[in-house]
């Protein structure tokens, strides 16, 4: 991995992990608001650098159902359901990812620990780039939490936030997504001061 090159537009493909609202209960690292507004944050940064995009996770039993905010934006996004902890193990994941022909992958989401922590692991060893969005993930405690960021560094994942992919990609505020780059840190983040 070139930890020195940027993400760009043309470079990578955002996954988002299990955004199911059944899964809220065993969050215990962030609040569950701020976790709502941080994946929606990240799904309208996919839109708005049009970036492909891949929706992992079923809905229904113990599930529940998609946060609506991130369903809202996500009409652009490759859903995928699958019944593994790995969404590598799903073959349709695999074909999708491949077709998309990025090797940097932008993922986070429920939970940190294990889908997130399993499918960054396995994009490491079959030769992709992952970075972890650590702020649209979550996990039941913060000592599980720790060592599953550590365990992700150690294997060679970069650790990221939405706002810094956004400013990372855009590079320039004087650019067209310029003003939407703005207006998401004005309505999601502390920089808007409206958390």
């Amino acid at each position: 991995m070139n930890y020195r090159e940027k993400l760009t537009r043309d470079n990578c493909v955002v996954v988002l992990v299990d955004f199911l609202d059944g899964f809220l209960p065993g969050l215990k690292t962030i609040n569950h608001d701020l976790l709502r507004k941080n994946a929606e944050a990240f799904v309208r940064l996919s839109k708005i650098f049009n970036l492909p995009t891949i929706m992992l996770g079923e809905e229904g039993g113990f599930r529940g159902k998609f946060f609506a905010e991130v369903v809202a934006h996500a009409d652009h996004a490759i859903r995928v359901e699958r019944h593994t902890p790995s969404a590598w193990d799903e073959p349709v994941f695999r074909d999708k990812l491949a077709m998309l022909g990025r090797k940097k992958v932008l993922l986070g989401g429920i939970s940190l620990d294990i889908c997130t922590l399993q499918l960054t692991l396995d994009l490491l060893e079959a030769g992709y780039e992952p970075y972890v969005v650590v702020d649209v993930s979550g996990s039941d405690t913060s000592l599980n939490e720790t060592a599953a960021l550590l365990r992700m560094t150690q294997a060679g994942a970069v650790m990221v936030s939405w706002a810094s992919i956004a400013s990372e990609i855009m590079k320039d505020w004087e650019t067209p997504e310029g003003p939407q780059v703005g207006q998401l840190y004005q309505e999601f983040s502390y920089w808007g001061n409206r958390l």
